[in-house]
């Protein structure tokens, strides 16, 4: 969904979206403020409607309430754009396909006139009759040329449609995979790049994952506000995003996870740079909006698996996560590294730096 209000009134709906979302049980992540923002914003009836209702039965949103709306009133109203632009696209090619065939009836036509020109233009034909064939043929040619003419115009002016429909497919397409607050992969995109990853690679062997998370978010969120919250993130999503290149891939997958994928990476040089971007992310300094006070330093725990022979998207992910978790407890800000995956026969507890 491309969105076009103005930064002043997207500010309006902020400041009306907030007391809402904070009623809710779900948390305070974009899929659930995207609800909120189109409901106050009377971008969506339909979706206003159930919002409403809860509202006036004093029925929080859950985390699956939220998921629930969005797919069934903004992801799916993004299909209907799509299923659009295909139709249009039909419609296009269906159109040049009608033209085409006039002019090739045209052109026929003119065929026939040429053989049978051809044919009455005898040594014994007297001179009405040639200059007859030569009325007929100069008839025909110039219906001809006004004919192609014509397609050609019509040609020029849908090739300019489908290249303006291809831009709004190519971005909306975009925009699908992208998360609007960080401007980087979000889930769908990461998922879509792993599997290019496998078709290319023929699987994830050798594919280093890094999945981290910010450490007491919540608690920093309640302390200073969402707004800072989120640029927060912003920022993160800065330091994956400098520190990635080539097939890599850097991706918002959850409210404050991040995820980057490594393909043809060693543990080894894996390892140094998630220890590169956590010590990174620790020295550097968010200050609190019109303020020069900082809000204190930002960590984040890691979690690092790398991909075997025959491992899923699922289970590099899970093993990635679970070191994820093993720093968490073993006191954050650190990194911690999945030994072998879940099909192995005997998994060890992950090891942390």
């Amino acid at each position: 969904m491309r969105y076009t209000e103005s930064q002043q009134q997207s500010g309006e709906y902020l400041r009306l979206a907030l007391p809402l979302m904070v009623r809710q049980g779900a948390a305070y992540h974009p899929v659930s403020y995207a609800l909120w923002y189109e409901h106050v914003g009377g971008l969506n009836p339909e979706l206003s409607a159930v919002l409403q209702a809860r509202l006036e039965a004093n029925e929080p949103l859950t985390e699956d309430d939220a998921y629930r709306l969005y797919s069934e009133h903004i992801a799916q109203k993004e299909a209907a754009v799509f299923e659009n632009m295909r139709q249009c696209l039909q419609v296009l090619l269906a159109h040049t396909a009608d033209d085409v065939d006039s002019i090739r009836g045209d052109t026929s036509r003119f065929q026939r006139t040429l053989r049978d020109g051809s044919a009455e233009l005898t040594s014994e034909a007297p001179l009405a009759v040639a200059q007859q064939v030569i009325s007929r043929l100069l008839h025909e040619a110039l219906s001809l040329e006004a004919t192609t003419r014509t397609l050609s115009e019509k040609l020029e002016a849908r090739t300019r449609e489908v290249s303006r429909l291809t831009e709004q497919l190519n971005q909306a397409h975009s925009e699908s995979l992208t998360d609007p607050l960080c401007g980087i992969d979000n889930r769908r995109g990461f998922m879509r790049a792993a599997q290019a990853v496998v078709d290319i690679s023929d699987g994830l062997a050798g594919t280093a994952l890094i999945i981290l998370d910010v450490d007491h978010f919540k608690r920093l969120n309640d302390e200073f506000g969402h707004l800072l919250g989120d640029r927060v993130l912003r920022s993160i999503a800065e330091v994956l995003r400098a520190n990635v290149k080539g097939g890599d891939t850097a991706a918002r997958i959850g409210g404050e996870e991040f995820a980057l994928l490594l393909p043809q990476t060693p543990l080894d040089g894996a390892r140094i740079l998630a220890e590169r971007i956590r010590l990174v992310i620790e020295r550097g300094r968010i200050r609190r909006d019109r303020s020069e006070q900082p809000i204190g330093a930002v960590t984040v725990s890691l979690g690092l698996a790398l991909g075997e022979p025959g491992e899923s998207i699922e289970g590099l992910l899970a093993r990635a996560d679970a070191a994820l978790y093993a720093a968490k407890r073993n006191g954050r800000n650190q990194v911690c590294v999945s030994p072998v995956s879940a099909a192995a026969a005997r998994p060890r507890e992950a090891s942390c730096a």
